[in-house]
């Protein structure tokens, strides 16, 4: 069976699993292949939304179930300052933007199950947040693919749509960590010299 057959006929319940998984780049990937023509747009936008509520929401039933545990573990010791600092300031809309801020996702879900957000209240606030970041990187990624399609003379090898996608996808990730890093660095400064 060919990739594109594999894509066609598995493509969201992929985009479903990849983006309760991992979540930006598989939503990036998801608006590749929407463009291409193996699934709907709205239905990679949907997959991708339901995906992402799936594993935040597991996120968050760990931290109301396991939060002291991971409130002392390296993941939250690396980022639950920021995550902290956010809350503070945002209050619920720091779900939102944690989807944006790389590095803190899951740690913000594990955050307010610990805070004892009430599961109605993450919920709303979550699928809003889901749906806002399944539309900006299934967009993006349904964006680039336009643009490279326009300048490569519509050529529709799915290999090279995906190679394509994945080294935007890797250049994203290098500045948005490149960038998370510079910031925790700046944090850090700040916390030691105040």
């Amino acid at each position: 069976m060919h990739i594109e057959a594999l894509l066609a006929r598995y493509g969201l319940a992929a985009v479903f699993l990849g983006s309760a998984v991992e979540g930006d780049f598989t939503l990036i990937l998801a608006g590749v292949a929407a463009h291409l023509g193996y699934f709907p747009f709205p239905l990679a936008l949907a997959a991708g939304a339901a995906g992402s509520f799936i594993g935040d929401f597991a996120w968050y039933m760990l931290g109301r179930v396991r939060g002291p545990r991971f409130r002392a573990g390296r993941l939250y010791e690396r980022v639950g300052h920021r995550i902290e600092r956010l809350a503070a300031r945002l209050g619920p809309a720091e779900l939102i933007a944690s989807r944006f801020v790389y590095g803190t996702k899951a740690a913000s879900m594990v955050f307010w199950g610990l805070h004892g957000m009430s599961v109605v209240r993450f919920a709303v606030v979550d699928a809003v947040g889901c749906v806002l970041g399944s539309l900006a990187f299934t967009g993006l990624g349904y964006l680039v693919s336009g643009s490279a399609t326009i300048l490569l003379g519509r050529v529709r090898r799915v290999q090279l749509w995906l190679l394509g996608a994945l080294a935007v996808g890797v250049i994203l990730v290098v500045i948005i960590n490149w960038t998370a890093r510079k910031e925790l660095h700046i944090d850090n400064g700040d916390e030691e010299a105040g």
